[in-house]
């Protein structure tokens, strides 16, 4: 059974079976849909398994593989070819669950949508496609080709169902998105030139060998510059937007602000960790020497996204753009984690440091999971408080959690999480990050640090306002959350405390594929 072409292309199809279906079916046949793509999530998690507990695969060994070829041509002097190459390991399915649990949620808030129910319906298919295409793509080309197709259904999900300035929110995210894309594109070519153009496939840039090649200098407007780290800057311009990394950012806070709800779940909780995914196995992984390069850099930037997004956040009146602005600063944490595993120690044996690295690198990539349910949570809250009260301004309320007691507790347990309270998945991301970026880059591991103080300060500071002290009685008609409401909160609250809790499952996933990254630059940063 093709179960990753099944995982990619069955909302797809659903998509289609619902704009040809009767509006009163379309929900329930994208709820049917959205379900069985989270079934089929679950039954590659047990697949991987293969027997053992830490037998997961990585990006050379996937575990779940499938390969067509797909376009074979020679123009000239220049050969071009594509695969049809899906591929899951450790790295890839546990975002490829948390989209397929995400969408379905989404689905599910939106039960209640009345502009265009069908077309909305099947956007959000079309996007999960798009979505699951990236994370499963073992083919540069086929994975940028998901990337862009993604692009289309996200545009339209803010510019026809956002508010009132959907239209600037969504061309916004598109010309941003499309810029930055560019010049990842122009990177792929740049390395399968470089590479020997025999194929695509992740397996070959990946591979030792390969990626080691990928060294020197070349001339560029007469200036000898480094050849891996343009190759680098290239491949990552389109994922640092995408993140989004400081100061290309921007786009997120209108986008979110104008989405609606399910949109903003999804563009938070996965749309963002395509960034990531693509800086960890593209840039990390395919081209290590220009990852090192950059890596004191990158740690900069990633203190700068920490306290910026933190600090924009503390200001912030609307309910959705101060998480908007969270979830800058928290996706500096990626950042920090990516730039510790790559960075060169100034002091000790860059042997001795090779646990550091794996606890930097894990706790980036776990982070990807963890702020996708906090933040999801986070905006499902939100959505519930405007759904009744039609407004998301802070201070408009007050001792709302009288007449709100499931929406506040909820609400309370996801900004606990956000901020790192320890039991609760935020808490095991952070930590590791910390942990394992100090001991290679201590200044802005430092400065990250005071993230969470900041993170704290405006959650906590919104609770109080919002949720608790004296009721205003302007508000005692509100009522609390039904059940079509708190079942998404309830789901990712059990998501988020059982990784909280025990997240050796997701961990174990992570280690083989980021152990095989980290053999590939050991060598590199040991050698400087």
């Amino acid at each position: 059974m093709p179960w990753l072409t099944l995982v990619v292309f069955l909302p797809a199809l659903a998509g289609v079976i619902v704009l040809l279906a009767p509006s009163r079916a379309a929900k329930w046949i994208a709820a049917a849909f959205t379900l069985v793509v989270v079934g089929i999530s679950l039954y590659l998690y047990f697949g991987l398994l293969n027997g053992s507990a830490t037998n997961f695969g990585d990006v050379l060994h996937p575990q779940w593989f499938e390969s067509q070829p797909w376009i074979n041509v020679t123009l000239g002097g220049f050969h071009f070819q594509i695969n049809y190459a899906l591929g899951v390991d450790g790295l890839s399915l546990p975002m490829v669950f948390l989209n397929a649990l995400l969408t379905f949620l989404a689905v599910v808030s939106s039960w209640r949508i009345e502009k265009r129910p069908r077309f909305y319906m099947a956007m959000l298919l079309f996007l999960e496609t798009g979505v699951m295409g990236v994370f499963t793509s073992f083919d540069l080309f086929l994975f940028i080709l998901f990337w862009e197709v993604e692009l289309i259904p996200m545009f339209l999900l803010i510019g026809i169902w956002g508010g009132a300035r959907r239209e600037y929110a969504a061309w916004k995210f598109l010309i941003y998105t499309l810029v930055g894309s560019s010049f990842t594109l122009a990177g792929i070519f740049f390395i399968y030139v470089q590479t020997g153009a025999v194929n695509a496939t992740f397996q070959h840039f990946a591979n030792p060998v390969v990626a080691g090649s990928l060294n020197g200098s070349m001339t560029l407007l007469g200036a000898t510059v480094s050849l891996p780290l343009v190759l680098f800057l290239l491949l990552f311009t389109g994922f640092a937007v995408k993140i989004p990394m400081w100061p290309v950012h921007t786009w997120l806070p209108d986008a979110h602000t104008e989405a609606p709800t399910a949109v903003s779940v999804l563009l938070a909780g996965v749309l963002l960790k395509m960034g990531a995914y693509g800086l960890i196995r593209i840039c990390l992984g395919f081209v290590p020497h220009g990852a090192m390069e950059f890596a004191p850099v990158l740690g900069i930037f990633a203190a700068i996204n920490v306290l910026w997004g933190a600090g924009a956040s503390m200001v912030q009146q609307d309910m959705k753009k101060m998480i908007a602005y969270s979830s800058v600063s928290h996706m500096g944490y990626v950042l920090l984690g990516v730039a510790g595993a790559a960075a060169v120690a100034t002091t000790g044996a860059g042997a001795d440091l090779a646990s550091f690295r794996q606890a930097a690198l894990t706790g980036a990539t776990l982070q990807m999971f963890t702020h996708g349910a906090i933040t999801g949570m986070l905006f499902f809250c939100v959505g519930v408080v405007y759904e009744k009260a039609h407004t998301r301004n802070i201070d408009a309320f007050g001792g709302i959690a009288e007449v709100m007691p499931k929406e506040s507790t909820l609400y309370s347990f996801a900004c606990f999480a956000s901020l790192g309270l320890p039991a609760l998945a935020g808490f095991v991301a952070e930590y590791l990050v910390f942990t394992g970026s100090y001991a290679l880059l201590p200044v802005q591991t430092i400065l990250s640090v005071f993230g969470v103080v900041l993170t704290a300060g405006y959650l906590l500071w919104m609770l109080r306002r919002s949720f608790f002290g004296p009721l205003n009685k302007a508000w005692a008609w509100l009522t609390d959350a039904n059940p079509l409401e708190w079942f998404p909160l309830v789901s990712l609250a059990v998501v988020i405390l059982f990784v909280g809790v025990y997240p050796l499952p997701i961990v174990d996933l992570l280690t083989p594929s980021l152990h095989q990254m980290l053999t590939t630059l050991q060598p590199i940063v040991a050698s400087r």
